[in-house]
């Protein structure tokens, strides 16, 4: 891989961690590569703690998660990880200058992620929006509970206040189905008499 590469497929893997996975941006950048298992397609957010090579981190509300990761992103990683230099710990870590192969810091990738956002020509958003279209995309799918479970939230009510949003589509939607459901309770009613 050539060295001007890692950078872009550095930030198309952190973007897809958020997207496909719902990680918040601390669960990024605290993923080693001891976290992801390619076998399974998956990876653990996990406490790093007493380990030399490692900084103390805790995630926020669950101490541990297992997560499924998508085909699109474990093939970012799996190209991300044929490149690392020596004694990389983590996924994502600074690859130039005198800190280099040590874990990017928060304020590099809010600085970074601003500068591709305006480069892309997308509106203000952020990292954690990523995180938000995951929880809100999931629950158009499936339980409610499991998404909680995916985005690692201890109280449900998180998951539905702040992170699933109700599609205007889904409302008219909702508005049909009882609309078909009275019309036919209507039609049995009428033809009962």
């Amino acid at each position: 891989m050539e060295p001007f590469q890692r950078p872009v497929l550095r930030w198309q893997g952190m973007i897809a961690l958020a997207y496909c996975c719902g990680l918040r941006l601390g669960e990024v950048l605290n993923l080693t590569w001891r976290d992801v298992d390619f076998a399974e397609g998956r990876l653990r957010v996990v406490a790093k703690r007493g380990e030399a090579d490692m900084l103390d981190w805790s995630p926020k509300d669950k101490d541990r998660r297992i997560l499924p990761v998508p085909a699109p992103a474990s093939n970012l990683l799996t190209r991300l990880q044929l490149d690392p230099s020596a004694g990389e710990v983590y996924l994502f870590v600074l690859g130039k200058g005198p800190n280099a192969g040590q874990r990017i810091g928060r304020n590099n990738v809010w600085r970074d992620f601003d500068a591709i956002r305006r480069q892309a020509g997308l509106p203000k958003c952020s990292m954690h929006d990523l995180r938000r279209s995951f929880c809100t995309n999931l629950s158009r799918a499936i339980p409610m509970h499991v998404v909680q479970e995916l985005a690692g939230h201890s109280d449900i009510r998180t998951t539905r206040r702040f992170y699933v949003q109700v599609e205007p589509e889904l409302m008219q939607c909702a508005c049909r189905v009882l609309e078909t459901e009275l019309d036919e309770a209507t039609e049995t009613e009428n033809g009962s008499e």
